[in-house]
């Protein structure tokens, strides 16, 4: 037996121990495979709890915290790979494949004839402006701000608070993003290796660790910038949405800088149910109240209007 695939219902009670090798031995070769990935986890977190260790903070507080345990859990099922596998990568394959096929008009036939460095880094520079502008677009329509609030919710910013998004969430910006790279007809694995390479400077602008590139604030998003983002302070509400670059928001006009407020984090006015299985219905309640109030309105303003 090779591994997982090739296991069978008739295998596993006709050889059990042979089976559980075979199970072991699989699991063994894809830790080893992403290895890289769990050494960039663990060098995030590290840096994390050496700032908080300097900077006094309480560990238990900040890390013993159910917020945290959630998002321990959004990241044991990151690693794991559970939701990619049944939902993410099939899902964003279908989208993926079905603009080249459905909608080859937005295909620009010029760039796919270029070095594929060429098509990585003009695939890049697109898609985190489209990153840009999708996030705007998060926080700016009510409507997707449902799907999009859980990722705000966390009160104790940390390296994990990087997975905490909904299934539902990752599905409609994985449609969105799809679109640059049916633009250019690259390989579905090229946008998922791009992921993968600037999965450490996600961790760690989530870190909390008020780290700043100096200069190249303006053009890279720093821990510091990020941190702005996720402020609930009120000069710091729906600013910095930068991906990796934060020269958009400097063109764009959406850039805050820091200041010397301590920073507090979460939802304003707003508090999730910190739960994993109940933060994925969350957008759904939300739409719900959403059309619930919308519908209240015309009642609203008729009782209003004098006979």
């Amino acid at each position: 037996m090779s591994g997982l695939l090739s296991l069978r219902p008739s295998h596993i009670l006709a050889d059990p121990t042979g089976s559980a090798m075979a199970v072991i031995d699989s699991i063994v070769r894809n830790i080893t495979a992403e290895g890289w990935f769990y050494g960039q986890l663990f060098v995030a977190i590290a840096l994390g709890l050496t700032v908080d260790v300097i900077r006094r903070r309480n560990l238990k507080r900040r890390y013993g915290s159910k917020s945290v345990r959630v998002d321990a859990i959004y990241g044991l099922i990151e690693l794991t790979h559970v939701v990619q596998f049944a939902i993410i990568f099939p899902v964003g394959l279908l989208i993926t494949r079905g603009l080249q096929a459905w909608a080859p008009w937005l295909e620009v036939k010029a760039l796919t004839q270029l070095p594929i460095w060429v098509q990585l880094l003009i695939l890049f520079v697109f898609t985190d402006f489209c990153v840009y502008w999708w996030h705007r677009f998060q926080h700016q329509s009510r409507i997707v701000w449902q799907f999009h609030k859980t990722h705000h919710s966390q009160v104790n910013l940390n390296v994990l608070t990087t997975f905490r998004a909904t299934v539902i969430d990752r599905l409609v910006a994985l449609a969105f993003l799809a679109v640059p790279a049916a633009m250019m007809k690259v390989d579905a694995a090229l946008p998922v290796a791009i992921a993968a390479t600037l999965q450490f400077h996600q961790l760690m602008i989530h870190s909390d660790t008020g780290w700043s590139f100096g200069p190249l604030d303006r053009i890279f998003v720093s821990p510091s910038f990020h941190e702005v983002h996720h402020s609930s302070l009120e000069p710091h509400l729906d600013r910095n949405y930068g991906g990796v670059l934060s020269l958009w928001d400097h063109l764009f006009g959406t850039w805050a800088p820091r200041g010397d407020a301590e920073l507090t984090y979460g939802l304003v006015a707003e508090r999730l149910p910190e739960s994993w299985l109940r933060q994925q219905i969350v957008p759904f309640i939300g739409l719900w109240r959403l059309a619930r109030e919308r519908t209240a309105r015309p009642a609203a303003s008729g009782e209003e209007t004098p006979a």
